[in-house]
């Protein structure tokens, strides 16, 4: 007695420990991640997992372990943790660092994949709960009731009869269970097991009596809400007129449902396309960034020789000190450039370490090891589109829109019809002094003779006169199927246009990488020649600082340009919606396979090894006559910054890059060397006092030594300390 008053209570008081139906539903909980202390401690504070975060790198302290990183290994980070990032055709490659926000029951607003993840899987349980109108109920109940009432009135007296009884002392008990079918037809189908007691201190013909029964019953509606069809639209079942009962309601019909949940998956395909254009987009882009830092630091040596060259000239007394000031303007041009550039590289990283899910900082550079293609491609226009067209998660999410607007329309149309029922009941009843038993006072033994028989069939009609209601959601249902037809066509408009964007961008910079490589090698011949009229004093400053923004601007147009075609092939794919195909990215239902996490596991520890076997040739540096930068000992010098002023060089070489292909970025940058002077301020230049060296210096005896002249800029000694 005591145990099942302890059962009792804890039915009562509810679990307060994570309960799960079967024991695989648990392992799926801990696949996600999910601890049972979250579920079962609410009140438990969440501390931030990442509250020690190094500092971030700035353009001071760039130098960091390098990682090299394929674009594979970015798009499987990416599928694991990442973020899908700006969903913007005109600005991607960019991630959302927006904030969530709350609409008033619930969060939105985030972008990471482990999120959006959960969408589809949390809206297929609809589909369960749409179905559960179908499941069989069963209601069992018991009553038992004690009269005790004194002979008073008629009826009293009239049931007392003449057994002078003072009293009438009744004891009654009902016992009864019914389970009840609802059928994909719309009807009900159920059977109801009763037993009623009675004992009785007056004088029945059977005391005490058992009535057992056994009643069998059947109802379908006959206009609304009949048939199959309707049954699986409708989000409520029609229910019973005999024995009401729950009938659903809190979320669609099952063909309605399924058609929610395909339009989730398809939304969760379409982010998972822009996390794919994305994350490819900020691969390239940190690729073309590192370009346009080496063309600057190449234009940053090629104005560090200039200004050597005119410095040793100066001193010399061979030029003037505005030629001096004029190289060394060009070469602190390009040292802002390449502050700005290597600032730009910083952000690239940071923006694809936002897609990719990393920390802000983990002591590593991220540096692309795979290399852009320069082929040509051209795409079939026809099978593009007809791709497009059928491939599109966008027209994939209006087309099954579509559908259930048509589906819905078909629905309130069965609201237009009267609700015709059609009832119908059979009986088996008996009666006995006792409920066993093989006497025939059994009631039990005298029901399964079926002596005693009731049966009842009928029609119940409900009609709303007008039926406004039912016409007001019949027009709104085809207003917004109407609106349904009109976005899908807009979504195909629009997908077309998109598409021939992309494909007209294809053949854009693809000629663009073959002008831009051209004008580069132009550049290329123009400064190598300007360079070698200099050191033989024939041409003059402009041409040769001119020739080096021209040839460094070149360098680092011709790599946008394969940057830029390498993201149109990107974008073109995407716009087919064949991104995934392209990227071998495939989307399934379910958990992740144990051979996938094997694989995954796998992938990092191999990942050192194979990118030795990636790594490309390092790019041709020496050209013409010019010193290679690790032999030559004035480079050397350049490099380390102890220059000798005194030294006339040939000038500085011009890297030769492979034809029809693209160096890969750690063979670009593995032996570049150090850059000149640091990468850092020039010393200035001290004018002499000297007439020879340029008509406008300071004559000594007119004027003091600190007057600045026309032409000289006012720079601090960094080695006495005084200004000049």
């Amino acid at each position: 007695m005591l145990g099942m008053m302890g059962i009792g209570f804890g039915l009562v008081a509810g679990c307060k420990q994570p309960c799960y139906m079967t024991e695989c539903d648990l392992d799926h909980y801990r696949q996600l991640g999910l601890s049972p202390k979250l579920e079962a401690t609410p009140g438990t504070d969440i501390a931030p997992e990442n509250a020690n975060v190094g500092r971030p790198t700035t353009i001071l302290d760039p130098d960091r372990k390098p990682r090299f990183i394929t674009l594979q290994e970015c798009t499987a980070i990416a599928l694991e943790q990442g973020n899908i990032g700006s969903q913007s055709a005109l600005f991607p490659g960019i991630s959302n660092d927006a904030g969530i926000s709350f609409s008033g029951r619930a969060i939105g607003g985030d972008d990471a994949i482990r999120v959006l993840a959960l969408d589809p899987a949390i809206v297929a349980t609809d589909i369960e709960a749409s179905l559960s109108k179908f499941d069989a109920r069963l209601t069992s109940s018991i009553n038992w009731t004690t009269s005790d009432r004194p002979v008073g009135t008629s009826i009293d007296t009239f049931q007392a009869g003449r057994s002078g009884v003072a009293g009438i002392n009744l004891q009654d008990a009902t016992a009864s269970t019914s389970l009840l079918k609802p059928l994909p037809t719309g009807g009900v189908a159920g059977i109801t097991v009763r037993t009623d007691y009675e004992l009785s201190n007056l004088q029945p013909r059977v005391n005490p009596s058992y009535r057992p029964s056994i009643q069998f019953q059947f109802e379908q509606p006959l206009l609304q809400g009949f048939g199959i069809e309707i049954n699986q639209l409708r989000s409520t079942h029609p229910g019973s007129q005999l024995t009401p009962f729950p009938t659903g309601g809190r979320v669609e019909g099952i063909l309605i449902t399924r058609l929610r949940f395909d339009e989730q998956r398809a939304e969760f395909e379409r982010n998972v396309n822009y996390m794919l254009v994305n994350v490819e987009y900020a691969y390239w882009t940190l690729y073309g960034s590192y370009w346009t830092l080496y063309s600057r630091e190449q234009a940053l040596r090629q104005a560090f020789e200039a200004w050597r060259i005119n410095k040793a000239r100066f001193e010399a007394g061979r030029v003037a000190i505005q030629d001096l000031a004029q190289s060394r303007g060009q070469y602190e041009l390009f040292r802002g450039q390449r502050i700005t550039a290597l600032g730009q590289l910083l952000e690239n990283e940071r923006q694809l370490r936002a897609l990719l899910g990393m920390p802000v900082e983990d002591s590593t550079r991220l540096i692309p090891c795979d290399t852009p293609t320069l082929a040509p491609f051209v795409p079939d226009w026809c099978t593009a589109l007809t791709e497009a067209e059928n491939l599109r998660p966008e027209i994939v999410i209006a087309r099954l829109d579509m559908k259930g607007r048509q589906l819905d329309l078909i629905n309130q149309k069965n609201l237009l019809l009267p609700d015709l029922r059609f009832t119908s009941t059979y009986d088996v009843n008996a009666l006995g002094s006792r409920l066993d038993g093989s006497a025939p006072e059994s009631a039990l033994r005298n029901l399964g003779l079926f002596n005693f028989n009731n049966y009842s069939f009928g029609l119940r009609l409900d009609v709303p006169l007008g039926f406004r209601d039912a016409h007001a959601a019949t027009r709104a249902a085809r207003l917004q199927l109407m609106r349904s037809y009109n976005v899908l066509r807009d979504q195909e408009l629009k997908t077309q246009r998109n598409l021939a964007f992309a494909y007209r961008r294809i053949f854009e910079f693809n000629a663009q990488i073959e002008a831009q490589r051209a004008q580069r090698e132009a550049y290329a011949v123009q400064l190598d020649a300007r360079f070698k009229e200099f050191l033989a004093g024939r041409g003059t400053l402009d041409f040769l600082l001119e020739a080096q923004r021209n040839w460094a601007d070149a360098l680092r147009a011709e790599y946008d340009a394969i940057v830029s075609y390498n993201q149109a092939l990107a974008n073109f794919q995407f716009q087919k919606g064949t991104i995934q195909q392209y990227d071998n990215v495939s989307i399934s239902e379910g958990p992740l396979p144990q051979c996938a996490q094997i694989r995954a596991v796998d992938h990092l520890k191999e990942r050192g090894a194979a990118l030795a076997l990636r790594e490309r040739p390092l790019p041709q540096m020496p050209v013409g006559k010019g010193p290679a930068c690790d032999c030559d000992p004035m480079m050397k010098a350049a490099h380390s910054g102890a220059l000798k002023t005194d030294v006339v060089g040939t000038g500085p070489t011009i890297p030769t890059l492979p034809e029809g292909e693209a160096p890969s970025i750690p063979a670009l940058f593995k032996n570049a060397g150090p850059l000149p002077n640091n990468g850092a301020a020039l010393p200035p230049a001290l004018p002499k006092t000297d007439a020879r060296q340029s008509r406008w210096a300071p004559d000594p005896a007119t004027e003091p030594a600190n007057t600045p002249v026309m032409g000289q800029t006012l720079l601090p000694d960094t080695t006495a300390g005084t200004r000049r």
